[in-house]
């Protein structure tokens, strides 16, 4: 071959590298627009995960590529993803984005919602779908792809190490549900996530965006995606998600009457009629906190969340109504073992939280409290009896505490024949192969040597029991 037509045929492999090249970085650059150009879930691009992946597609696209800039933020991104089960986080964050179309659908029906914000949401979907389905090898094929051809270009000298596909590992997505919650609200949300992501993931963009609007009307957004249960973070001024208690109302054996009543004022708040808020009242023991745990998992359906206060955070109150009244989901505010020394005064907030204060408590929140107390607050004879002027008037002062909860349900601890009752049909619930006689004599054993009766009690005999059989049958 002559000099001429070798230096024409070294010029034409040139410019061939350097087209595959600006056709690898147009690619690359198309999936940075992508992320850049979402206009309603834009958060999503303040997302650590997100922005790491922005990151190598912005460090892969420049016209001279810092290698070792590259090298990092690629290595971080796969980091990440894989700590956090990417793309199924991608989709997470969908979920739980609190934004205009977020907030509106929780309250309009799909009809009634703008078209042009549809329309916009269907463009961000796209969006995230084409991101979402970028796959591990196609990232390091656009890496290895580049420095490939820089190699021929002979413009990453001193990295040329960097060019073996084994420095560029792929993420490792997780495959099948990685943390289960058995608990019914936690299948119950589980199921709601996974039916919205899977048609997501489908090509129908306005069925997906429709799917999405439900899921916020059912389930909530921002925060309230997260979880069904909450607890309120009184340092942080915040609230949290909590993984609920799963336990359920037929596991609360000898509580029929109680029962009714709670359920009755649970059904008509979720009915949006007007309901009380309550005091469940006695001994320790007797099922008070688990009947109000239990309701979570007996109405998470219809749109209940529970709310766990302690009496410091009373103070709080303006704080997390302002918070709760704007969401479309109804709240209990669930304060357990709720009693007040003479001395403490932050039972004048709660008096000013139940009836009275300046600031009305929404119609999506009620107030259910348990104590040993039936007047919550500590009483003195000598307070009767005291120097005071009108001490009937202190007196009042104190009893109507508790007045001010509509309405009071007593827990009476069960007398002996009750508690075997309880024992009983927990051993059936947990299926212990244990003759009658025997069961009740160990039971009034073990409330000879630990606690009084109650049904605490009851369930900790029976799970004692159930942990002995398993351990017997793998002998």
């Amino acid at each position: 071959m002559k000099r001429g037509e070798l230096r024409q045929s070294e010029t034409l492999k040139y410019e061939d590298l350097k087209d595959r090249c600006l056709n690898g970085t147009a690619q690359t650059q198309k999936y940075a627009y992508l992320l850049e150009g979402l206009i309603i879930y834009r958060s999503l691009r303040e997302d650590p995960v997100v922005k790491s992946l922005q990151n190598v597609f912005t460090s892969l696209t420049q016209e001279k590529v810092d290698w070792g800039q590259v090298y990092r933020n690629y290595h971080t991104f796969c980091a990440l993803a894989t700590e956090e089960n990417w793309p199924e986080y991608l989709w997470d964050l969908v979920l739980e984005a609190d934004n205009v179309f977020s907030r509106q659908a929780g309250f309009k029906a799909w009809g009634s919602l703008d078209l042009g914000l549809k329309n916009l949401v269907i463009h961000d979907v796209k969006a995230v779908q084409k991101i979402a389905s970028l796959q591990p090898e196609q990232l390091q094929r656009m890496v290895c792809g580049r420095m490939d051809i820089e190699a021929e270009l002979g413009t990453n000298s001193g990295v040329e190490w960097l060019g073996r596909m084994e420095q560029w590992p792929l993420w490792a997505p997780q495959v099948g549900e990685i943390h289960q919650d058995p608990s019914r609200a936690g299948q119950f949300l589980e199921k709601m996530r996974n039916e919205v992501k899977a048609v997501l993931r489908a090509d129908d963009d306005e069925k997906a965006v429709q799917e999405l609007a439900s899921f916020y009307q059912k389930i909530g957004s921002g925060l309230m995606a997260t979880g069904l249960a909450f607890k309120w973070d009184g340092n942080a001024k915040l609230l949290v998600t909590v993984t609920p208690d799963p336990i359920r109302k037929e596991q609360l054996i000898g509580q029929e009457r109680e029962q009714g009543i709670l359920l009755e004022n649970t059904n008509f708040f979720l009915s949006r009629y007007p309901a009380n808020n309550v005091i469940l009242y006695g001994n320790r023991g007797t099922g008070k906190s688990s009947l109000v745990k239990a309701l979570l998992q007996e109405y998470c359906d219809q749109g209940l969340r529970l709310v766990e206060l302690s009496k410091q955070d009373l103070t709080d109150f303006p704080l997390i109504i302002r918070f709760l009244a704007p969401q479309p989901q109804k709240f209990i505010l669930f304060i357990d073992d709720l009693s007040f020394e003479e001395t403490e005064l932050a039972y004048k907030s709660l008096k000013t939280v139940l009836e009275g204060g300046l600031e009305k408590r929404p119609d999506n929140v009620l107030i259910y409290a348990t104590s040993n107390r039936r007047h919550l607050i500590r009483e003195n004879f000598s307070e009767r009896q005291g120097d005071e002027i009108n001490v009937r008037d202190t007196m009042d002062e104190k009893l109507s505490l508790a007045d001010r909860f509509g309405i009071t349900i007593t827990f009476p601890s069960p007398d002996q024949e009750e508690f075997l009752r309880i024992v009983e049909e927990l051993a059936v619930q947990e299926g212990l192969a244990l003759e009658k006689a025997q069961l009740r004599q160990q039971a009034l054993r073990w409330v000879m040597m630990h606690n009084a009766r109650s049904g605490r009690t009851a369930r900790q005999f029976i799970d004692y029991l159930a942990a002995q059989q398993k351990i017997n049958l793998k002998k």
